[in-house]
């Protein structure tokens, strides 16, 4: 119902549209476990050639004890062996959360650099063994041995610091909110309500006048 004199209004109002949903990647957990597999073998592998290293690192130590001042009493494969043996574990859980994959990242690069140290040190306590002619033998065969496994232990660190980068630099879908308007309408069209007035008659019934358009006027005046 209209009032007089309102304008009465055609057409349908729009509204925005507001959806909720993920920007990016739908599933995240893809993206967030990418290369997971291969980094847990990798965190394998590191963990043992970890104990091999720590193991050679006291063999090492215990065969020249016998002299006053080797270079083998800093421990050198001992911490390297720590160290690669810490490194394999965050591999082997890295494909938990990001913060396990950059924490896995960084170890594996500072044991490549570590176990690139250790394979020259390996070279010169070889070279060094020769002292003692009945122990010279078993120091030549822990050194060549040690020296192989850091080189491993070089590449097995690299390949997994290389599967962490698609991981750490992927964004997840994070649920956002996205505001859509739809396509305009129609121009709305206004139609004007009849004009009429109000007359009193003398038994105090009101009745409507409606004012005749011209063209009302003109078929009157014919008639």
């Amino acid at each position: 119902m209209y009032r007089p004199n309102q304008h009465q209004v055609w057409g349908n109002q729009q509204y925005p549209h507001i959806a909720t949903g993920a920007i990016g990647n739908q599933n995240p957990t893809d993206q967030k476990l990418w290369g997971g597999n291969v980094r847990r073998i990798m965190g394998i592998l590191q963990i043992i050639f970890g104990g091999i290293e720590l193991v050679i690192g006291v063999a090492v130590i215990l065969v020249d004890s016998n002299y006053y001042f080797r270079q083998d009493y800093f421990g050198y494969g001992i911490w390297t062996g720590l160290f690669t043996s810490v490194t394999g574990c965050l591999g082997v859980f890295s494909d938990t959360t990001k913060c396990m994959v950059v924490a896995y990242m960084v170890t594996s690069i500072i044991t490549a650099v570590m176990s690139a140290g250790c394979c020259v040190y390996a070279i010169f306590g070889a070279v060094d063994s020769g002292f003692n002619y009945d122990e010279q033998a078993a120091n030549v065969a822990l050194y060549i041995i040690l020296c192989i496994t850091v080189l491993a232990q070089v590449v097995i660190s690299i390949i997994g610091a290389s599967f962490t980068c698609k991981a750490v630099c992927s964004t997840t879908g994070q649920p956002q909110q996205v505001v859509s308007f739809p396509a305009q309408p129609m121009p709305q069209q206004c139609l004007p309500p009849p004009q009429y007035t109000v007359n009193a008659t003398q038994g105090g019934i009101p009745y409507h006048n409606t004012t005749p358009t011209a063209h009302g006027a003109n078929v009157s005046a014919k008639i």
